[in-house]
C-alpha cells in the first residue's frame, strides 16, 4: 500500500525508489562534497607520524555547524516545501543541501517528516536517518551503504575514528526523543572510554578539543563522563575556576549555590545523582563545606559520610553514627553504625564513646549472620582491638581466628583456637588427621569439615613457631584430589596449594602439586601454581608442554618440577645446559599447530613465546636467549614485546632505536577495523605509553617544545572517562619516573574513587598507590611536594582512609585486617620521625604493639631512626618491650629459630642488649647451622661486641655458600677495614 502511494505521487521520479536514488546520488556526490570541505572536516592524520605536530590556532576550533552559516542554498532552507519542488533534480539537490546544512534546515526537516506528501516525508526521514547515524558530508564512513544503516555499531565508531566529534554530536542530538536515544549515548560513551587516547590525539591535531567537550556534555550518562567533561574544561581553560560554557548550573536540592556546573546531559539524572556529582566536584576543588552541603542534599548517608571523611569531619560522623545506632531498626544497620562510630571516635580521641562502640561491637549475638560477624571483628581489628576481634571471630570460626592470631604474633591464643595441644603433636598428629578425614567423609561433597580447617590453622601456627617438619606432615596429608571441599569443585589438594602460596613455601608446593605416578594436573592447580610464581597459567602450560618434547623419557612429575623451577628462577637438576635452553626457545619460536582448512589438515607454524617466558629466560640467566626471543616477538609486531623493547632501548640510551619502536607501538595500538561491530580489545593504554616514551626521549634530548607538546597530549588523555585508564596510566608514569604528573593524577583520582560508582577503580589500591608515590617523591624529589602543594601529612591521611576502604569488602584475606592497618601505623610513625612529633610517635608505637608486639621490621628499621630524630628514650623503651615480648614467646616456643634470629638482628640494629643477642643468635645457628642468614646475624653481633676477627671468619664462610650475595661482600669489607685500622 505504501509503495503504491509513492508511485502515484506526481513528483516521484523513477521506479527504483527514493532510498536507491539518494544512495546513488550520495555515492556520486560524496567525493565532491568531501573535497570541497576537506580543510574544515578532513580526517586528521594520526599524530603518531609526527610526535611534534603543533596544535591548531584558536580560530581552528570552529565547528561544522558554525561553518554552515556562511553557505546558503538559493531560497530558504527553513521550509518543508523545498523537498516538494517540481523538478526531480531540484528535489534531490534540496535534499542533499538540507542534509548538509543542518543548522539552517533542522526544524524544516523535522516538520517535513510529518508532511502529508509521502515523498516529502520519505526524504525528510532519510535526512534524519543520516544525522542520527552521524553521517554528514565529509565524514567518510566507508561503504556508502553504511550511511543508511543507523543500527550498525561501526557507524558511530567509524565517525569517532575520524575525530568528527561534531558529527557524532549531531547523531546524539537527533536521536533525542527516540527509543534509541539512550542506546546511542551508551554506545558513544563505551567508544570514548575504550579509545579515548586516540580521539584525544585527533582533537589535538585538528584543534577540535571544544567539539570533544561538547560531545562529552551531551552524552554524560554518569559521573565518570561528567568528570571527564569537567577535567577537559579545566584543560582547555586552566585559569578559569568557573565553567566556561553558557549553560546555567542545574538545580540542586534546596537550591544550593554551586561553584561547579554539570553537563547538559545530567538534566536527565536524578537529583541525588546530580548532588553526588557536585559533591565530588566541590571536593576536587578543595571546598569541603560545599561538598558536604551537596552530599547532604543527596539524602544518602553514605555519600555524606564519604564527604565528611575526606574533609576530616570525624566528629560529625561520630555524632551521626551514634544517633543512627539508637534509631536503627535492623541489627545490620545498628552494627554498621557502631562500626563507623568506632572509626570516627578513634580519630577524634573521644575515648569514652570509643569504648562504648567497642563494647557494642564485642557483644556477640547468637545465630548472627556471617556478614555481621565480619563487620564486627574487622572494625575492631582495624582499630587496634586485635584481641577483641579474635574473640568475635572465634565464636563463629575458630580456624580463621587462629590464622589472624598468628598474623598478630599471638601464638598461644592460636594454639588454643586450633584445639590441638602442641605438646601432644609428636604422638597424636596422625590420629588428629585421621579423625578429620572421618569428619570430612560425613559431609556432602562441596563442603569442608571444621576439623580440616583447624588442621590448616595448626600447620600455619607450626610454620610461625619454626616447627616446619610437622607443618609439612600436615600439608602432605591434606592432598587427595578426589576430596571436593567447595561448591565450585575445588579439591583438598588445591586448597593446600593456596595455603602454601599464602605462606610463600614454594619448595613445599613443588613437592605436593603433583603426586608420584600422576600424568596431569587440573587447570585450577595450574592456575594457583602460576599465580604463586607470578606468571600466567598459559605461559606455564606452554613451557611444560615443550619440556615434554625435550625430555620425552621423563614422567609428568619430573617435567612439572623442571618447569616450576624454571619459572621460580632456580636451575632444575638435569636441565640447564645451554643446549636445553636453546632447544626450549627454538620450540617456542617455531611451534607447529594443526589447522583445518577446506577439509584438509594443514601444519601451520606460529610463535608460542610470550613475555612471561622471556622473563623466565632472564631469571635463568639466559640473557642472550631472552634478547633473541624478544627480538622475534618484536619482529612479529607483538604489542607487549614492542613496548618492552622500546623500554629497554630507552633505558639503555639508544634514543633513535627507542623512538622508532615507540612509533611502531603507536601505529599498531591505534589500528581499528571499522567492520568490527564491537570493540573488544582496548589498546588505549599502549598508545598512551608510546606518548610517555616519546615524552621521556624528548626531555632527555633537550627538545623542550616537543616535550611540552607531548605532555599536553598526555594531560588531555588523562581527562578520560575511564577512571581505570587513568589509574593504569598513572601507574606507568610512576614506573617510568614521571612522578609529578603521576601524583597530580592520583591525587584527584583518589577523591573521585572514594565516591565509588560503576567502573570506579578500587579505592584502596588508588589510595595506597598515591601514598607510595608521595613516599617516592620524599626520597627522590622532595621539592616537588611543595611545588605540587602536597602536604607531607597526605601520606598519613590517605593511608588511614585506605584502611577504611577494606571494611566491607571480601576481596582480601582475613590476615590483611592485621597487616594493612599495621602498615598504616608505621606510616604514622614515619611521619612522626620526620617531624620529631613525640606525641604522635608514642601513639603510633602503642598501636603497632597492639597489632604485633614482636614486629621485627619496626624494631630493626624504625626504632634506630627514632633515635636519630632525638627521641632516644621513647625508642629505648619501645625496644626493651619488643625484646621482652620476644623472650616471653621463646619461653613457650624454644625451637623457633626464625624468632631467635630476628630478635638478635633487631638488637644488633639498635646496638642494645648485645649479650642477650649473642645467646639468641647462637641458639638460632645451632638449630639451623646451614642458614647463611642466621650466621650473618651472628657475625654482626660478634662485630658489635668487638670480636671482629671471629665475625670476619664466619662471614667469609657464608660467602662460600652464597657467593652472589652482595650484602656479604659489603660486610666482609667493613670487617676488614676495621681490622686494618
Amino acid at each position: 500500500m505504501r509503495l503504491q502511494r509513492l508511485q502515484n505521487s506526481k513528483r516521484f521520479g523513477g521506479a527504483s525508489g527514493l532510498a536507491t536514488g539518494l544512495l546513488a546520488v550520495v555515492t556520486g556526490l560524496l567525493a565532491v562534497v568531501t573535497g570541497l570541505l576537506a580543510v574544515a572536516i578532513a580526517w586528521a592524520p594520526l599524530p603518531v607520524q609526527s610526535q611534534d605536530t603543533p596544535p591548531a590556532p584558536p580560530g581552528a576550533t570552529e565547528t561544522r555547524a558554525e561553518a554552515d552559516r556562511g553557505t546558503r542554498f538559493p531560497g530558504s532552507l527553513d521550509q518543508p516545501r523545498n523537498l516538494a519542488r517540481d523538478r526531480y533534480v531540484d528535489r534531490q539537490r534540496a535534499t542533499l543541501e538540507m542534509w548538509r546544512l543542518r543548522t539552517q534546515s533542522r526544524q524544516a526537516v523535522q516538520d517535513a517528516a510529518r508532511h502529508p506528501d509521502p515523498e516529502v516525508a520519505e526524504r525528510a526521514a532519510w535526512i534524519l536517518k543520516q544525522w542520527r547515524s552521524a553521517s554528514l558530508p565529509g565524514v567518510a564512513q566507508g561503504p556508502a551503504e553504511l550511511l543508511l544503516d543507523r543500527g550498525n555499531p561501526s557507524a558511530l565508531a567509524s565517525v569517532l575514528e575520524q575525530g568528527a566529534f561534531d558529527a557524532v554530536l549531531v547523531a546524539v542530538e537527533e536521536s533525542a526523543g527516540t527509543i534509541e536515544f539512550d542506546q546511542i549515548k551508551q554506545r558513544v560513551v563505551t567508544l570514548l572510554s575504550q579509545r579515548y587516547p586516540f580521539y584525544c590525539d585527533k582533537a589535538f591535531a585538528a584543534g577540535t578539543e571544544a567539539d570533544l567537550l561538547n560531545l562529552l556534555d551531551a552524552v554524560a550518562i554518569d559521573r565518570n563522563v561528567a568528570t571527564a567533561w569537567r577535567d577537559l574544561k579545566h584543560y582547555l581553560h586552566p585559569a578559569e575556576p568557573k565553567p566556561s560554557n553558557d549553560a546555567k548550573p542545574l538545580p540542586v536540592a534546596d537550591s544550593l549555590p554551586a561553584a561547579d556546573s554539570l553537563p547538559t546531559a545530567a538534566s536527565l539524572w536524578s537529583p541525588a545523582e546530580r548532588a553526588t556529582c557536585l559533591a565530588q566536584f566541590a571536593m576536587l576543588r578543595g571546598d569541603v563545606d560545599q561538598a558536604i552541603a551537596h552530599a547532604r542534599a543527596t539524602g544518602d548517608p553514605v555519600v555524606l559520610r564519604i564527604a565528611r571523611m575526606l574533609g576530616d569531619r570525624w566528629g560529625e560522623i561520630a555524632d551521626d553514627a551514634f544517633e543512627n545506632a539508637k534509631t536503627a531498626t535492623t541489627p545490620e544497620a545498628r552494627i554498621e553504625a557502631y562500626a563507623w562510630a568506632l572509626a570516627a571516635t578513634a580519630r577524634t580521641g573521644d575515648q569514652v564513646r570509643f569504648d562504648l562502640a567497642q563494647s557494642q561491637l564485642s557483644a556477640i549475638q547468637p545465630n548472627e549472620p556471617d556478614a555481621l560477624g565480619d563487620l564486627r571483628w574487622r572494625a575492631l581489628a582495624m582499630h587496634a582491638r586485635v584481641d577483641q576481634a579474635i574473640d568475635v571471630m572465634a565464636a563463629r570460626d575458630p580456624a580463621a581466628a587462629a590464622k589472624v592470631a598468628c598474623a598478630a604474633s599471638r601464638f598461644r591464643r592460636a594454639e588454643q583456637l586450633c584445639g590441638y595441644p602442641l605438646e601432644q603433636i609428636a604422638s597424636d598428629l596422625d590420629g588428629w588427621i585421621k579423625d578429620a578425614y572421618v569428619d570430612q567423609a560425613n559431609l556432602p561433597a562441596g563442603s569442608i569439615a571444621p576439623s580440616i580447617e583447624r588442621l590448616y590453622s595448626l600447620a600455619r601456627l607450626l610454620v610461625n613457631i619454626g616447627d616446619t617438619d610437622n607443618a609439612l606432615r600436615i600439608y602432605r596429608r591434606l592432598t587427595p584430589r578426589q576430596v571436593i571441599i567447595s561448591p565450585y569443585g575445588a579439591s583438598l589438594r588445591e586448597q593446600t596449594l593456596v595455603e602454601l602460596d599464602l605462606i610463600n613455601r614454594f619448595d613445599w608446593m613443588l613437592d605436593i602439586a603433583v603426586a608420584p605416578g600422576e600424568n596431569a594436573m587440573t587447570q585450577r592447580s595450574q592456575y594457583i601454581i602460576a599465580q604463586a610464581l607470578n606468571t600466567e597459567s598459559e605461559a606455564f602450560r606452554k613451557v611444560l608442554d615443550r619440556i615434554n618434547l625435550i625430555r620425552p623419557a621423563t614422567d609428568f612429575r619430573e617435567r612439572f618440577r623442571i618447569t616450576f623451577q624454571l619459572f621460580r628462577g632456580k636451575q632444575p637438576d638435569g636441565f640447564g645446559d645451554s643446549n636445553d635452553f636453546k632447544s626450549l626457545l627454538e620450540l617456542l619460536l617455531h611451534d607447529e599447530q594443526s589447522k583445518r582448512s577446506g577439509g584438509r589438515t594443514l601444519q601451520v607454524e606460529q610463535i608460542s613465546l610470550d613475555l612471561d617466558i622471556v622473563d623466565m629466560f632472564i631469571r635463568q640467566g639466559q640473557v642472550e636467549l631472552a634478547r633473541e626471543g624478544l627480538a622475534a616477538l618484536t619482529r612479529a609486531r607483538e604489542l607487549d614485546a614492542l613496548i618492552s623493547s622500546a623500554e629497554t632501548e630507552t633505558e639503555q640510551g639508544d634514543n633513535r632505536a627507542a623512538e622508532e619502536l615507540w612509533q611502531q607501538v603507536a601505529r599498531q595500538s591505534a589500528q581499528y577495523t571499522p567492520t568490527n561491530a564491537l570493540i573488544t580489545v582496548d589498546h588505549g593504554l599502549s598508545y598512551a605509553k608510546s606518548i610517555v616514551g616519546s615524552w621521556i626521549l624528548a626531555k632527555r634530548a633537550g627538545h623542550h617544545e616537543i616535550a611540552d607538546q607531548l605532555e599536553s597530549r598526555l594531560r588531555l588523555m588523562l581527562t578520560s572517562p575511564s577512571m581505570n585508564f587513568r589509574k593504569e596510566l598513572a601507574d606507568h608514569l610512576r614506573q617510568t619516573g614521571q612522578h609529578d604528573l603521576a601524583v597530580e593524577t592520583l591525587r584527584e583520582l583518589a577523591v573521585s574513587a572514594s565516591f565509588g560508582g560503576e567502573d570506579a577503580p578500587d579505592f584502596f589500591r588508588v589510595a595506597v598507590t598515591y601514598v607510595g608515590l608521595i613516599e617516592d617523591l620524599k626520597e627522590t624529589h622532595p621539592a616537588a611536594l611543595n611545588e605540587l602543594q602536597i602536604d607531607s601529612y597526605d601520606a598519613v591521611k590517605w593511608s588511614d582512609l585506605a584502611v577504611l576502604g577494606l571494611l566491607k569488602t571480601a576481596r582480601y584475606h582475613d590476615t590483611a585486617f592485621i597487616s594493612v592497618p599495621l602498615s598504616v601505623r608505621k606510616t604514622f610513625l614515619q611521619h612522626a620521625i620526620e617531624t620529631a612529633d613525640e606525641s604522635l610517635a608514642r601513639h603510633a608505637i602503642e598501636q603497632i604493639e597492639s597489632y604485633d608486639p614482636i614486629n621485627i621490621d619496626y624494631g630493626e628499621r624504625m626504632l634506630p631512626e627514632l633515635r636519630k630524630a632525638g627521641l632516644d628514650q621513647l625508642a629505648d623503651s619501645a625496644f626493651d618491650r619488643l625484646i621482652d615480648h620476644g623472650l616471653e614467646q621463646l619461653r613457650h616456643f624454644r625451637t623457633d629459630a626464625t624468632a631467635l634470629n630476628n630478635l638478635a638482628w633487631a638488637a644488633a640494629m639498635n646496638e642494645r642488649r648485645l649479650d642477650e643477642a649473642l645467646e639468641l643468635s647462637e641458639r638460632a645457628v645451632l638449630l639451623e647451622p646451614d642458614s647463611v642468614i642466621y650466621r650473618d646475624t651472628l657475625a654482626e653481633v660478634l662485630y658489635l661486641l668487638g670480636r671482629t676477627q671471629e665475625a670476619l671468619a664466619i662471614e667469609s664462610a657464608c660467602l662460600l655458600d652464597e657467593p652472589d650475595e652482595w650484602h656479604l661482600h659489603e660486610q666482609i669489607e667493613k670487617y676488614r677495614k676495621l681490622l686494618q685500622q
